[in-house]
């Protein structure tokens, strides 16, 4: 799908000729936000337009990239997704705080740091998938250094819309736009069986758990990890010439 879609979106070698400050290709990322895929009948097939072409709307499905009008839409999204999957109330003051910061993310950061796939069926948001950038330090494991990797965040689909294989089509539009918008690598975290035979079936390969410690809860942890000091170095005022 994605040599597909570079070729309908003429992607090819210019690709590496194309190229900023920052190690962008500010002609393919504007036009991978530009792009509407529209999504036939026939399963795991997407094809790619220019948004200018237009699109009929009809009972059409179409996926595309996500920009500052739908910002409303996407944290609505979200927020349902806490509701049904946390278990969150909408009173909950938890949940008014969450839908801030969401929102306050999101206007901060979209197309810069995180990108939303939007699925529209009849001309509706129905369903979404977010991909949150970030540069990795180098692995011995990598080749060519640094990675520009992105995570697969806040999929969630309205529950009408089930079912009918939205999350497969957009983990084929991210392998297809990530490139364009300097990706070297996609991560994705799912305990939903779903996903991962998505993933799979995607060619994503199941490398290793991840695992997080919350810094600020250190101080009051009952144990806390103590260090002691066995040297103090005398760092020079001025390092010598290399």
């Amino acid at each position: 799908m994605a040599e597909n879609l570079g070729k309908s979106a003429g992607v090819g070698e210019s690709y590496a000729d194309l190229h900023e400050e920052d190690g962008f290709a500010r002609e393919m990322r504007e036009l991978a936000l530009s792009l509407v895929m529209q999504v036939p009948s026939r399963p795991r097939a997407v094809y790619a337009t220019p948004n200018d072409e237009g699109l009929a709307v009809g009972d059409s499905i179409t996926i595309r990239l996500a920009d500052q009008s739908d910002i409303e839409t996407i944290c609505a999204l979200r927020c349902a997704q806490s509701v049904e999957y946390w278990e969150v109330a909408p009173s909950d003051d938890a949940y008014r705080l969450f839908c801030t910061q969401t929102e306050a993310y999101v206007r901060r950061n979209l197309n810069t740091h995180v990108y939303f796939a939007l699925v529209e069926y009849d001309g509706s948001v129905v369903s979404m998938s977010g991909l949150e950038v970030v540069d990795r330090m180098p692995a011995i494991a990598m080749q060519g250094g640094a990675e520009r990797a992105a995570t697969i965040v806040s999929c969630y689909t309205l529950s009408p819309h089930r079912g009918r294989g939205y999350m497969g089509q957009m983990l084929s539009t991210w392998t297809a736009i990530a490139p364009m918008i300097g990706v070297d690598a996609i991560y994705l975290e799912s305990r939903n069986p779903s996903m991962q035979l998505l993933a799979l079936d995607e060619g994503y390969e199941y490398v290793s758990e991840k695992y997080r410690i919350d810094l600020r809860s250190l101080d009051s942890a009952p144990n806390p990890v103590q260090l002691e000091v066995l040297e103090s170095r005398h760092m020079p005022e001025q390092l010598p010439a290399s």
